[in-house]
């Protein structure tokens, strides 16, 4: 269902649309708690299959957002137009582990490069039960 606010320029993203948004950016932001403090933090990722994967190294991404609930954000804005678009993506965080047939070494070697040096040797992929996309537009509005 896609719907349009004529007032507020918002047009809501079906889900086709929402993974073809997804699929044009390499750096989105994952959003998780530490302990009872909600974190956001940037990495580069890929979607592979409709599912978003990242790559990190052990520490905090890693140990605290597998298995639990995560949210997951990309955006393209133009401000001096007034245009953007932002795609949400709500799931559990899951670790891809070698024996994981889903992701075989072709596309774990093609997917989520790092821009940061080290030890960014585990995958990590979000399923989403929830994706949802906004379109905002000024143009056309009063």
């Amino acid at each position: 269902m896609q719907e349009s606010g004529s007032r507020t320029g918002m047009e809501i993203l079906p889900r086709p649309e929402c993974f073809r948004l997804l699929s044009s950016q390499a750096v989105g932001r994952v959003g998780f708690m530490v302990g009872d403090q909600p974190l956001v933090l940037p990495v580069n990722f890929a979607v592979v299959r409709d599912v978003v994967v990242f790559r990190t190294g052990r520490g905090s991404k890693l140990d605290a957002a597998l298995g639990t609930k995560v949210a997951f954000e990309v955006d393209e804005v133009d401000v001096a137009a007034g245009d953007g678009w932002s795609v949400v993506v709500q799931g559990i965080a899951e670790e891809i582990t070698h024996a994981d047939h889903w992701f075989d070494a072709a596309l774990r070697r093609d997917a989520a490069p790092s821009w940061v040096p080290g030890g960014k040797d585990h995958y990590v992929r979000i399923i989403p039960h929830v994706i949802s996309g906004r379109r905002l537009s000024r143009r056309g509005c009063p």
